[in-house]
């Protein structure tokens, strides 16, 4: 029982440490400041990593969708610099965590969490842009 007990405590304290240090790789940037780059057109790649259905039913306007486990090599194939700023969201925030994590350990210098993600904005009555097929 007490070797079972310390597999569980040290697979939370992994997955703490894990979360913490995925939360650590993207800063975040508001939907204000956001808007006001895409209004300007300035605004950085921003890359939505929910599935493409979600995707489809409403993004944020202009916004690449590669989802949140290929966010490394779907970047790379677009020939994208890691050295620009990249903006990603999801629905509510963890797929963006693990996209973030992949895109630091990639070697990616800027990678930013929009702050609120699709839920804040759309919360919000910010612009969104639906895909019809």
């Amino acid at each position: 029982m007490s070797i079972e007990m310390t597999n569980r405590n040290i697979s939370f304290f992994s997955i703490v440490v894990l979360c913490t240090l995925i939360s650590a790789c993207a800063t975040s940037i508001t939907r204000e400041i956001l808007l006001g780059q895409m209004q300007e057109g300035t605004a950085p790649l921003i890359v939505d990593v929910r599935s493409q259905g979600e995707f489809d039913q409403g993004h944020v306007p202009g916004a690449l969708h590669i989802s949140f486990y290929s966010a490394g090599s779907g970047l790379r194939e677009t020939g994208f610099s890691k050295k620009d700023p990249v903006v990603l969201y999801c629905e509510h925030g963890p797929r963006t965590s693990i996209a973030s994590f992949t895109l630091y350990l990639s070697g990616y210098d800027q990678v930013y969490a929009l702050q609120g993600h699709m839920k804040g904005w759309r919360e919000h009555e910010y612009p969104i842009e639906v895909l019809t097929h």
